[in-house]
């Protein structure tokens, strides 16, 4: 999919060709004179929705075209940014009179024309600006959920949990969570009942986004030699998905260009097996006594997303250094380097789960995450310090006193469990914490949450600025 879509009237098709070419020698570019086949409208459709910038180019005749007017209103109600032309001097329709619009009026093809060159910096900056949201698209409709960035996955698994996976996700459905990860092992040892995957289509009606991960994970934690490509693509087949991550290699190969370019083949062969979008997953090159050489990881994740272009693009948290402060350098460097691209490509960081951690990360670059914690410990609201599961009892009195009616309803309800009463205080805490990890980050005052909130305050805040220093420029 394109960076850029053009959107014209047809008498200006020679004009849009020649300003597709200049775009297009720095950034991919769209526009409908590419479609020679098929079903037009839901490849127009598919092709505005993944964009990052559409272009209108206005006109008397553009400006009162109905698929013209259809496709930029599209775009605004999906929160694409919209970067308008005008080539005649005519006002821009209704509704987009407040939008910037550079004049291209006589417009020759010249490449140094002023307004050619002010569109391309205006493109610069759409194009490398962090998104809001993460919008998802289905591959037989437009699909209109969206995630709000930064964002966490709550983590489903049957290995070492509070929860079987069928609970996990009847809870996370109750509080309508907005972005959930479940295993392709779980899925595929599912009974045959189906209610897992009958849950999770309730919770994308409802506005979740689902991520499906390669199960590798459990299949390595319960020694389970039998767990193949073939079952993960069984299991893309048989659960909702908005996505999933690569069937990835837990033993990646010593150099940088083996991994980036078996990295790029995982996410090809995957993709065969699911009409939705497939994540690369990164790891680092191993060093000859087995350790982890986090060092290249930058131009790795670089290389591949310039290949891949993908929806985005994930590493494991515990290969990008020991400490929390190491791995935040870590993801700092990561993002310079990804920025180097010419396109925003957003980060997920897997096995992140620690309040204070996603905070951290998310500040130094990354934008997403997934873990268990929220379903493995108990978690202080006032301080967001993770406890023992068995220590809920210390903390009840929040839950009593939560926004969620099901929080409350639970807490004092004889008919839920121990386990699901821990499991719907977290999921009220971290509802909560995403958003003031959002705010915090979005107004420039992550130093007042960290002090708040880290070991030491002041004390811990200075540790970290002394290690990103970038992070409080």
């Amino acid at each position: 999919m394109a960076d850029i879509c053009l959107i014209y009237a047809r008498p200006n098709r020679k004009l849009v060709k020649r300003l597709a070419d200049i775009l297009g020698e720095r950034h991919s570019v769209w526009w409908d004179g590419r479609i020679h086949s098929g079903n037009y409208r839901v490849e127009i459709e598919n092709e505005l929705s993944q964009s990052k910038c559409v272009i209108p180019v206005w006109c008397r005749v553009s400006r009162t075209d109905g698929d013209v007017l259809d496709e930029a209103q599209f775009a605004q109600r999906r929160g694409i940014s919209l970067l308008p032309i005008r080539i005649e001097d005519v006002d821009p329709p209704l509704g987009f009179g407040s939008l910037h619009t550079i004049d291209l009026i006589g417009w020759d093809g010249d490449s140094e024309n002023f307004g050619v060159q002010q569109l391309l910096q205006n493109l610069d900056v759409a194009l490398m600006s962090k998104p809001f949201r993460l919008r998802r698209v289905n591959s037989a409709a437009i699909d209109d959920r969206s995630l709000v960035l930064p964002a966490f996955f709550r983590s489903v698994s049957s290995h070492e949990t509070q929860l079987r996976p069928e609970a996990a996700v009847d809870a996370l459905k109750l509080l309508r969570t907005d972005a959930i990860l479940v295993s392709a092992y779980d899925m595929i040892h599912e009974t045959r009942s189906g209610k897992i995957a009958r849950n999770l289509r309730r919770c994308m009606s409802e506005g979740s986004i689902i991520a499906l991960d390669s199960g590798n994970y459990e299949a390595y934690r319960k020694r389970d030699n039998t767990w193949t490509q073939k079952k993960f693509h069984s299991a893309l087949s048989r659960t909702p998905h908005d996505f999933a991550f690569c069937f990835d290699d837990l033993k990646p190969p010593t150099g940088v260009d083996p991994i980036v370019q078996k990295v790029v083949k995982a996410c090809e062969r995957d993709a065969r097996h699911t009409t939705k979008p497939v994540v690369p997953i990164v790891h680092a090159v191993r060093r000859s006594n087995g350790g982890i050489n986090a060092s290249n990881l930058p131009e790795i994740l670089m290389r591949v997303a310039r290949e891949l272009r993908p929806v985005m693009i994930a590493v494991p948290e515990r290969e990008l250094g020991d400490g929390l402060l190491m791995r935040a350098r870590a993801i700092f460097q990561i993002r310079c380097k990804l920025d180097t691209l010419g396109f925003y490509q957003p980060l997920h960081i897997l096995g992140t789960g620690n309040p204070i951690s996603i905070a951290i990360l998310s500040a130094a670059g990354a934008d997403s995450f997934d873990g268990l914690e929220w379903c493995r410990t108990v978690v202080d609201h006032e301080t967001a310090l993770l406890y023992h599961f068995q220590q809920y009892e210390f903390f009840a009195w929040q839950s009593a006193e939560a926004v969620s009616p099901v929080v409350r309803e639970a807490a004092s309800s004889a008919k839920v469990q121990f386990a699901g009463k821990v499991a719907f205080h977290n999921l009220e805490f971290f509802q909560a914490w995403m958003e003031d990890v959002r705010t915090t980050i979005g107004n420039g005052r992550l130093d007042r949450l960290l002090t708040a909130k880290l070991p030491g305050g002041t004390k811990g805040l200075k540790q970290l600025e002394s290690v990103v220093p970038e992070l409080f420029a």
